[in-house]
């Protein structure tokens, strides 16, 4: 005899709850208490309970797919993207959320077709650019959304990223308390990467900071690539007690190896802070100075701030949420004083 399925009423009696709170958990509706929510999910995967999404987007007109709208940049770090589409994944699922990739290169085209074909309950949308066309549209179409990233400020849209401006003075601070007074300060050159919101907003961070310390910045564009690196190292005519700061999209660990190759070892003789840097990841010995921009927080709340949205109005004013880095010092800064 086939063994009958588990149904939600089972998985209430086994996490002491009612029905309509493990309904709450799988549809994230409403939010559920940290610790009512845990044992909802331990008592599904006990049970081996699978909802039947197909029969519930039927009956509430929910497809309980999210999509991730991002545009192909040459010059961005696939593993990056990649790692953070992963924790976005492993965090819609814990909502019953699956998520489909969306390509948008066509821009405000390709984000109108998506948004006319309701194939998702909700959309986030990837690298935003500081005057992000797609806001308007989402705004004007009130498109359940959450922007990664901050667009225009005076668009109407929820949107949550790192504190990057934040970093940026942070960072600073950081090289002026070790008695440097001029940064030379490298940005990613490739043009797809130039107007992309995070970036600029960690540039403003380091120049409202250093106008206000009066410290000198030198900025540089640079590629990536090991051998890009060589090249821009040679024109930069780096000496003993500079101080190089790396903005987002520029390779810490081809920095620091560079630099050491040159003899002008990162902590001993030159300092490298970078804006960030994964250590499960790297390929260099040294540790860097850097920024954690908390992917993890981070995703958490991008999916919250989107379940939310799903099941309630448009915001009539901009909703940001800035979640602040965490600041790690390693062996690559020195003390000039």
């Amino acid at each position: 005899m086939k063994d009958k399925k588990p149904t939600s009423r089972d998985v209430a009696r086994r996490a002491g709850v009612s029905q309509t709170t493990v309904s709450y958990v799988m549809s994230g509706r409403r939010a559920v208490a940290p610790q009512t929510e845990e044992r909802v999910l331990k008592a599904m995967e006990q049970l081996g309970y699978q909802p039947n999404f197909g029969a519930r987007a039927l009956k509430s007109n929910r497809s309980n797919v999210i999509g991730v709208v991002i545009p192909h940049h040459s010059g961005a770090d696939p593993a990056s993207q990649n790692q953070f589409l992963v924790a976005l994944t492993s965090e819609a699922r814990r909502h019953n959320y699956d998520l489909l990739l969306v390509t948008d290169d066509e821009g405000t085209e390709g984000l109108r077709r998506t948004i006319d074909t309701a194939l998702c309950d909700g959309l986030l949308i990837m690298e935003v650019l500081s005057n992000d066309p797609r806001a308007q549209m989402v705004a004007d179409a009130q498109t359940p959304a959450v922007f990664v990233g901050i667009p225009d400020a005076h668009t109407p849209v929820i949107a949550i990223d790192a504190d990057y401006v934040w970093a940026g003075q942070q960072a600073v601070r950081t090289l002026s308390k070790r008695g440097h007074r001029s940064i030379t300060f490298l940005v990613p050159g490739d043009e797809t990467l130039r107007d992309l919101n995070f970036i600029e907003r960690f540039r403003q961070g380091v120049f409202s900071e250093a106008n206000e310390q009066r410290i000198h910045v030198d900025e540089h564009r640079v590629y990536t690539s090991y051998e890009h690196t060589l090249d821009h190292l040679a024109g930069l005519n780096t000496r003993r007690g500079d101080a190089l700061l790396l903005a987002p999209g520029v390779p810490t660990d081809d920095w620091c190896n560079a630099l050491d190759s040159i003899g002008l070892t990162p902590g001993s003789h030159v300092s490298l802070l970078a804006s960030s840097w994964d250590p499960m990841r790297s390929h260099t010995l040294m540790h860097p100075s850097y920024f954690d921009m908390r992917m993890g927080e981070l995703t958490h709340q991008t999916v919250t701030l989107l379940l939310q949205r799903i099941h309630t109005e448009a915001p009539n004013q901009p909703d940001h949420t800035l979640v602040k880095p965490d600041f790690h010092e390693g062996e690559t800064l020195m003390n000039q004083h």
